[in-house]
């Protein structure tokens, strides 16, 4: 059976992150696999990728998916474009709804209290350190959007106790900003990182206030949630990937 979470502050907007239930993806991809990066079949993906629309009652044609690489890049739509390639899409049109793939990373959806505006961002380590979140908050501003205005819903991700990382990979984030440190713990000499409550402190210092974060962790949670760590560390060949959406 299909599952997807939805957020309170979004109850406006057609919107879900699904889980990876309900699909026809079998193996290590059982069963709502989205990405046409992973080696599943292509059929499994079009097919899942058809049943979360016809789940949310919107058009398959219409669901836009960049190619994302882990970069900073944020695009405008004001058109449906295929082959984009970028991290985050801002939606000017409501004829358009935006998805956006993940597997430990966190799946940021946004929606405008009045206007007819949705984005997505696909936010991992690498995206968060080289400042999508900054460059996401700029694109809004070349559109003369209050910052009021927007609602920011952060799904299911990687959770702080399950995301381990190196002394370098701390030291390289307290460098760039001080206040990442609160976001780092040791236990019992590992050393774990926060990756959503970060962005959230940085949504905030930019001035954004409406702000929903879910509390799910996609490593600890395999069975609800595809997660590239857990994959990587159980040494399974590939991975699946969750689609999240969003729609005025």
């Amino acid at each position: 059976m299909i599952k997807y979470i939805t957020a309170p502050n979004l109850k406006s907007f057609k919107h879900g992150f699904f889980k990876r239930h309900g699909g026809v993806s079998e193996g290590i991809y059982d069963s709502l696999n989205c990405a046409l990066s992973s080696l599943d079949k292509e059929e499994n993906i079009i097919k899942n990728r058809k049943i979360i629309s016809g789940s949310l009652s919107f058009d398959f044609e219409k669901l836009l998916i960049a190619n994302q690489s882990h970069s900073n890049k944020v695009e405008i739509i004001n058109e449906f474009k295929s082959n984009i390639n970028c991290d985050a899409m801002i939606s000017l049109s409501n004829k358009i709804i935006l998805g956006v793939l993940t597997a430990d990373c966190c799946p940021i959806l946004v929606g405008h209290k009045k206007k007819y505006l949705s984005a997505v961002i696909h936010l991992g380590w690498k995206g968060l350190f080289n400042d999508i979140l900054k460059n996401f908050s700029n694109k809004i501003k070349t559109l003369e959007i209050e910052a009021s205005d927007l609602i920011f819903a952060l799904g299911p991700c990687i959770g702080s106790k399950s995301f381990e990382v190196d002394a370098n990979f701390e030291k390289k984030f307290m460098i760039k900003d001080e206040l990442s440190k609160k976001f780092f713990v040791n236990v019992k000499n590992k050393i774990f990182f926060d990756l959503r409550g970060y962005a959230k402190l940085i949504l905030i210092n930019l001035g954004f206030s409406n702000i929903w974060c879910s509390s799910d962790d996609t490593y600890k949670k395999f069975s609800d949630f595809y997660s590239y760590r857990y994959s990587m560390h159980n040494k399974f060949d590939d991975y699946g990937r969750m689609l999240s959406v969003i729609k005025n």
